[in-house]
């Protein structure tokens, strides 16, 4: 084979590729995306809960979050702050709810965090939503 069958034979192998990974992509997070319904997502109230497990000490945020939207979200990812009594932070981490959120209804969640600061430094919290899966995708 020569020089020049290499080349564009290596240009459609790579645009097959990129074609394959889009589909892929698309499969597994249909539009509408959460970027598209910003603040759909709340927690309307939350609560730290500290626990000892068989791995160490774990901190457990449990909450309930309310969709505002139409469209059905899952797997969402939890935006966790940690602060100490001066209001600093101490800590963060993202936590993963696996769990469906139907539209305009609520669900209860927890979350697991692994600390990395002194237990006496963990005074409040802070949870948001950062993102979440279109519910209609395949995995």
């Amino acid at each position: 084979m020569t020089f020049t069958h290499v080349i564009p034979m290596l240009a459609v192998w790579v645009g097959f590729t990129l074609a394959i990974f889009s589909l892929i992509g698309r499969t597994q997070n249909p539009k509408p995306y959460y970027s598209e319904f910003p603040e759909s997502l709340k927690i309307i109230g939350s609560r730290m809960n500290w626990a000892q497990t068989r791995d160490g000490l774990r901190i457990f945020i449990a909450g309930v979050l309310t969709n505002a939207s139409p469209i059905t979200w899952r797997s969402a990812e939890f935006d966790c702050r940690f602060f100490n009594t001066n209001g600093v932070m101490v800590d963060a981490d993202t936590g993963y709810g696996h769990l469906d959120v139907c539209p305009f209804d609520e669900s209860a969640f927890r979350v697991s965090i692994i600390p990395t600061a002194p237990t006496n430094e963990y005074v409040s919290f802070k949870i948001s939503v950062g993102n979440a899966r279109n519910a209609k995708g395949l995995f």
